[in-house]
């Protein structure tokens, strides 16, 4: 087998920067966003993806002109913590695109990150996130995770002004929207994989296999999202009006599910179950799905008989 030299210089247009492979993750997740939209919203939407540029966080920080989601992200194996920034016109698109019930998005020009605007934007973002691992695919195996979100910017300096960062975008463009987001990594969290990527003797495909990657079921998506899981047994309702609440008040829990306890996950009511004990801990025996009924009629305080919670 012969192998033919290529000469760059006849190349119409070579447009890779500094790290090369960072480049081909990045328009990987790019094509990725765009399928993804696509299959949340029905919606076509060009994603172009730009080089990975090296800058100080000083020049980074600059660009945060106005208030906007700003994600803290984790990627293990790597070590630190990374910005993942949205602009408020494409935040507005999702929360929108999601449900048109709840307050506006906007307030004065800034994205209202109220829990119910927060709770639609995380559902996109957590798909996001998904598909920015599966853009690694092939090249160095990561897992991220979201820690926090905030809009104010002075909570966003996670590196000293001086230090470097790499930082890479994504425009948006299509249903009467351009918007872009926004990746900030700290040098030093990509350090130990930096050279391992620029040493490579080929640039991977631009294009992730679909083969192996199967669609994410239900548990799948459970399992690779940070979530809440609670458990309420009902809801204090307060005396009548003008009863006074002090020590030796008795407040009676009222459940509108009609059974003992409602399981939670990131505060929707999902299932019902019941309450006991296994292994000396308390426990909850899943009963069936949740259904919200009407209120019931007000108990009596009755007589109050404490219970014994089991320690560990």
């Amino acid at each position: 087998m012969s192998v033919e030299s290529y000469q760059f210089e006849e190349a119409e247009h070579i447009r890779l920067g500094s790290f090369p492979v960072l480049d081909t993750i990045l328009y990987r997740w790019a094509r990725l966003i765009e399928e993804s939209l696509f299959d949340q919203f029905g919606i076509e939407i060009y994603a172009g993806a730009s080089v990975t540029e090296e800058i100080k966080f000083s020049s980074f920080y600059a660009t945060l002109r106005s208030p906007k989601p700003i994600y803290f992200l984790e990627m293990e194996p790597l070590v630190g913590t990374a910005l993942f920034v949205l602009d408020n016109r494409f935040a507005n698109l999702c929360i929108n695109q999601d449900s048109t019930e709840g307050a506006p998005a906007v307030r004065d020009g800034g994205v209202t990150l109220a829990p119910h605007n927060q709770q639609r934007l995380q559902k996109v973002v957590q798909r996001l996130m998904l598909d920015f691992d599966r853009a690694w695919q092939g090249i160095h195996p990561i897992t991220t995770h979201l820690r926090k979100i905030t809009t104010y910017l002075f909570r966003a300096r996670i590196l000293n002004a001086y230090e470097r960062c790499l930082v890479a975008q994504v425009h948006l463009s299509g249903h009467s929207i351009s918007a872009r987001v926004t990746w900030c990594f700290p040098r030093i969290m990509l350090d130990p994989i930096l050279g391992q990527l620029r040493g490579r003797a080929v640039i991977p495909s631009m294009i992730v296999e679909r083969h192996p990657v199967p669609r994410f079921g239900e548990a799948n998506r459970l399992e690779s999202m940070d979530y809440r899981l609670a458990v309420s047994l009902g809801r204090l309702r307060p005396p009548a009006q003008g009863a006074a609440i002090d020590v030796g008040s008795t407040i009676p829990i009222q459940n509108d599910s009609g059974a003992d306890a409602v399981v939670t996950i990131n505060g929707t009511p999902l299932l019902v179950g019941t309450v006991g004990q296994t292994h000396g801990r308390y426990a909850v025996k899943i009963t069936g799905p949740y259904r919200k009924q009407q209120d019931l009629p007000r108990p009596g305080a009755g007589t109050f008989s404490p219970i014994q919670w089991p320690s560990g």
